[in-house]
C-alpha cells in the first residue's frame, strides 16, 4: 500500500468521525427564533408537567407576517327605554296644572267682589246678621221680599255661590283630584254645580208650597237659607284665602276646620227650619220625615262621603 493511498484512508476516517458530530442536528438550529421555540411547549395545570399542544390562536400570533384584522364591532341601534301606558297615565295623573297665577286671580276676584258688596249693601249686610241671629228679624225681612229692598240679598247670595265656588275648586286642586281639568273650567263647573244644587234646592221648596198649603212657611224657609249663605260667604272667604296661601303643614287642620264650622251652621239652620215647621210636624210627620231625608239629609251625606273619599279617609 502506497503512502497516497494511506493518507486517504486516514482522511476517510478523519470524515466519518466528524460526520458522527452531526447526526440529528442535536445543537441549536441558527435559523429558529427562540421565542418561537419556547411557545411551542406549554404547561397544562397547576400541580401537573402535561406539555400540551401550541393552539392555532398561538400559532397565528406567532407568525410576524400574518396580518390579524380584528372585526368592525357592529354599532348596535340605540334602544330608547320603553315608557309603558301606565307609567304615561300615573304621570299626567300626578301633574295637576300649575294655578298660583290663577289662585291670586281669584283672591283678587272675591276681595274687589267682598268689597264692592260690603260698601253697597252695608246696611241691607248688617241685617242678614241680624236675622241670621234673631228669627224675628228675619220674619220682618220676609215681608220685605216684594220690594226692590230685597234685590240686595240675591246679590250678596251670590258672592256665597261664587265663593262656595271657590272652596270646592281649592279642595279638588288640594287632593288633586281633576289633575287633568284647566283651571277655568275646573271653576266654572263648581260654580255651576253650587249654583245649580242651591237653586234646585230653592225650586223643590217652591214647589213643596204649591202642592201643599204652606207657602208662606216654605217662603220664610227659603229666605233663611238665602240669609245663612250671606254669613257664609264670609266664612268661605277667609276659610279659601287661608287654604290658597296657607303653608302645606296646616292646610288639612284648616280644612278640617273649615268642614265642622260649616256643619254647625249647618245644623244651626236645620233647627231654625224645625222651628218654622213647628207646628205641622204633629199633622205630617211622615210628609216631613220624607222631606228630610231626600232635601236636607241625603245630600249632606253624599258631599260628606265625596270630601272624605278626596281626602283618603275610608
Amino acid at each position: 500500500m502506497s503512502f497516497i493511498q494511506k493518507i486517504n484512508i486516514v482522511g476517510l476516517l478523519f470524515l466519518l468521525l466528524w460526520s458522527s458530530q452531526m447526526i440529528g442536528q442535536s445543537g441549536t438550529n441558527p435559523f429558529e427564533l427562540q421565542h418561537r421555540a419556547d411557545k411551542k411547549a406549554k404547561v397544562v395545570g397547576s400541580d401537573s408537567d402535561i406539555i400540551g399542544e401550541p393552539s392555532e390562536a398561538d400559532v397565528a400570533n406567532d407568525n410576524p407576517f400574518n396580518v390579524i384584522r380584528t372585526p368592525k364591532k357592529a354599532k348596535s341601534p340605540a334602544v330608547k327605554p320603553k315608557i309603558s301606558t301606565n307609567s304615561k297615565k300615573k304621570i299626567t295623573e300626578a301633574a295637576a296644572p300649575e294655578d298660583k297665577n290663577f289662585r291670586f286671580s281669584l283672591t283678587l276676584a272675591m276681595l274687589i267682589f267682598l268689597a264692592v258688596s260690603m260698601s253697597i249693601y252695608r246696611a241691607q249686610l248688617v241685617r242678614a246678621y241680624q236675622a241670621f241671629t234673631n228669627e224675628n228679624v228675619l220674619r220682618m225681612l220676609h215681608r220685605e221680599k216684594g220690594t226692590v229692598a230685597y234685590v240686595p240679598y240675591y246679590v250678596l247670595y251670590s258672592l256665597f255661590l261664587f265663593n262656595l265656588g271657590v272652596y270646592i275648586y281649592l279642595l279638588l286642586r288640594y287632593y288633586n283630584l281633576t289633575p287633568e281639568i284647566s283651571n277655568t273650567s275646573l271653576l266654572m263647573m263648581t260654580m255651576g254645580i253650587a249654583t245649580g244644587l242651591f237653586f234646585l234646592k230653592h225650586f223643590v221648596i217652591k214647589f213643596l208650597g204649591w202642592v201643599f198649603p204652606i207657602q208662606k212657611e216654605t217662603s220664610i224657609y227659603s229666605m233663611t237659607i238665602t240669609i245663612f249663605g250671606i254669613i257664609l260667604s264670609i266664612i268661605l272667604f277667609v276659610a279659601n284665602v287661608t287654604i290658597a296661601y296657607a303653608p302645606p303643614q296646616i292646610i288639612s287642620t284648616i280644612i278640617y276646620l273649615s268642614f265642622i264650622i260649616i256643619g254647625i251652621m249647618y245644623f244651626f239652620r236645620s233647627i231654625r227650619g224645625l222651628s218654622i215647621a213647628s207646628k205641622f210636624l204633629n199633622r205630617n210627620k211622615f210628609h216631613f220625615f220624607i222631606y228630610l231625608c231626600a232635601v236636607e239629609i241625603a245630600p249632606v251625606l253624599i258631599l260628606w262621603k265625596l270630601a272624605m273619599s278626596g281626602a283618603g279617609i275610608q
